[in-house]
């Protein structure tokens, strides 16, 4: 079981406007131990003693090759972003996200519960209102371990282990359209 993961942030907000899905592709290639643009390590991570990229020049490396947000007038990242720029750095990656009326969401929520359990962790869509955050504020977490009937989160300060059932409701994001439910990019 993951115990900790290191997630990429968007922490510079006059220029990381809505770049969390960049942060996600950040965060999984690095778990899998891709560095596609060369990025040198120099910010220590003291949970874990290792090496990590500086964020900003992650996020940046990442969208100037073509990986940025792709909603239109720049409001996000889809799925299928994140998946392309994970299996051009030699991933394997699907998008995953329910259909009309939320169909299929239980098979998401058993694929969600087995890669975690095999220690993959997976970017998923969520609504922060649901969990605490602002209102129709949609954000790209990663998704690391369920233990204790709650499911740990990186990259979601507003409430990094929110409880299964909170966490559910989030993932629906019911206020967006058809491929934005329950998605998830698995790698």
């Amino acid at each position: 079981m993951i115990n900790y993961l290191h997630c990429y942030v968007n922490d510079r907000p006059d220029t990381d406007w809505n770049t969390c899905g960049t942060a996600a592709i950040a965060t999984i290639s690095d778990y899998w131990g891709r560095n596609p643009y060369g990025l040198w390590r120099r910010e220590y991570d003291w949970h874990n003693g290792r090496w990590y990229w500086d964020d900003g020049e992650a996020i940046d490396a990442i969208r100037n090759h073509g990986y940025g947000p792709d909603v239109v007038f720049g409001w996000g990242t889809t799925g299928g972003r994140i998946a392309d720029a994970l299996r051009s750095y030699g991933c394997s990656a699907s998008v995953g996200y329910s259909g009309f009326f939320s169909w299929g969401w239980e098979n998401l929520w058993s694929s969600l519960q087995n890669y975690l359990y095999w220690n993959r962790p997976v970017p998923v869509m969520i609504d922060l209102g649901a969990i605490g955050g602002p209102w129709w504020g949609v954000h790209w977490a990663i998704a690391y371990k369920i233990d204790g009937g709650r499911i740990y989160l990186g990259n979601c300060p507003w409430n990094p282990n929110p409880t299964i059932n909170d966490f559910l409701n989030a993932w629906h994001c019911w206020f967006l359209p058809y491929g934005f439910n329950h998605c998830a990019v698995y790698s």
